[in-house]
């Protein structure tokens, strides 16, 4: 019987997108899934084209809640968290059983074992004023060599057709050259589903990692390993009335 993860975007990319980008992303996750995982994508109802900002991630919160808890009440096996910054993981968390995967927790903790020290690449320089907090408060701080943005928004990643390729290659090497960065982590959705990390590695001679594949794999290795997150540290919230 297949196992199924999905993986829970955080934009209405239907209104955005497009239906045809959804199924691409799909795609590509099947592609790059193991024997037995089968992949669903599932959009939200509403929310801002991309999260760029912690009000982004603030108003779209409850969609992700809300769809990762119906995931697992339709016997989903895992969830995947669909943006880099892992928007409302805690909570969704508190309300599932499932293992729930945060593609930035997963992409850093994979970098800490490629290399000493780590840089990540951001759509916006923007990125670096909402990064450092969550790195700082999971711990992972200390072998952070920098957060460079290349200049390109979400949604100007997704549709190409741009400069977004030359930038990144210009903003990776700087990580290197100035910042004393080994390994580089994507720290986009949309420019990791772009599947460039391997020609940015032997570009720049470093390990690159991909949010989208450390996401994906870490939660197959959860799921052979019939291991979730510990419920003394994401406790199951009281039970009582929501009021309107």
């Amino acid at each position: 019987m297949a196992r199924r993860i999905v993986y829970q975007l955080v934009a209405p990319m239907e209104k955005t997108l497009g239906a045809a980008e959804i199924e691409r992303r799909r795609d590509y996750l099947q592609r790059h899934a193991g024997n037995g995982t089968e992949i669903t994508v599932q959009s939200v109802p509403a929310g801002y084209p991309s999260i760029e900002s912690e009000r982004d991630a603030v108003m779209v919160a409850p969609h992700l809640l809300a769809g990762l808890q119906r995931a697992e009440a339709e016997g989903a096996s895992a969830g995947i968290v669909g943006c880099f910054s892992d928007p409302a993981i805690d909570a969704i968390r508190e309300s599932v059983t499932m293992p729930i995967v945060g593609p930035g927790q997963s992409a850093v903790t994979l970098a800490l074992q490629l290399g000493e020290r780590y840089a990540i690449l951001s759509p916006l320089d923007s990125g670096a004023k909402r990064a450092a907090p969550r790195i700082r408060a999971q711990g992972l701080s200390e072998r952070l060599a920098s957060v460079r943005g290349v200049g390109v928004s979400v949604v100007d990643l997704a549709r190409g057709g741009n400069d977004a390729w030359d930038r990144i290659v210009a903003t990776g090497r700087r990580c290197i050259d100035e910042d004393g960065a080994d390994v580089l982590v994507m720290g986009c959705m949309s420019m990791a589903f772009m599947g460039v990390e391997r020609e940015l590695s032997q570009r720049l001679s470093a390990p690159v990692v991909s949010p989208v594949l450390a996401a994906l794999k870490t939660a197959e290795t959860l799921l052979d390993l019939g291991l979730a997150h510990a419920r003394t540290a994401w406790p199951a919230p009281p039970d009582k009335a929501y009021l309107s």
